[in-house]
């Protein structure tokens, strides 16, 4: 399957496989999924929020799946960028950078960097893209220090984000 990233700030179109598609979403764009003769069967817009989600989840997966020891700054971004995601009131910019600055030192571990990307994702809307792409690297990073497939990681969170965005546009 092919994708297709249309940004709605310049028109511009990225075209993306499956495994590319967590490190090439853009804030405020359109992500649409290709048929066979390339015309949209699909299609998705991606907003602060969504990017957030999916950078959490990137970090969230890696730490519960790639890790074998507990990470308590890895878990306190995760904690904290789900409850933004649920209530942006009710974690401030600031408290989001100081849990994902102490994420980093503990760079050691790929989980607690895309732990740490996730973090940042929510506290600024102007990174959100670029941050939960990185979420993705450090995730599939952490898939290979656990020596698992860095290609199967990334096709784990295409589909994820696909799956993701043809539920929420059900409901």
């Amino acid at each position: 399957m092919t994708y297709q990233i249309i940004s709605t700030f310049d028109g511009s179109i990225t075209n993306c496989s499956l495994s590319e598609l967590s490190q090439r979403l853009k804030l405020n764009s359109i992500l649409c999924e290709l048929g066979a003769d390339n015309s949209v069967t699909d299609s998705w817009p991606l907003v602060h929020e969504t990017l957030v989600t999916f950078a959490v989840e990137f970090a969230d997966y890696a730490l519960k799946h790639y890790t074998k020891k507990k990470i308590p700054e890895a878990e306190v971004c995760i904690t904290l960028t789900k409850q933004w995601l649920k209530n942006s009131d009710s974690v401030s910019a600031e408290e989001l950078k100081v849990a994902a600055d102490a994420a980093y030192a503990n760079a050691a571990y790929a989980a607690s960097n895309a732990a740490a990307d996730a973090a940042y994702a929510a506290s600024n809307a102007a990174y959100a893209a670029a941050d939960a792409a990185y979420a993705a690297v450090a995730a599939s990073a952490a898939a290979n220090a656990a020596g698992k497939s860095k290609e199967a990681e990334l096709i784990r969170q295409g589909g994820f984000i696909v799956e993701y965005l043809k539920n929420s546009s059900s409901k």
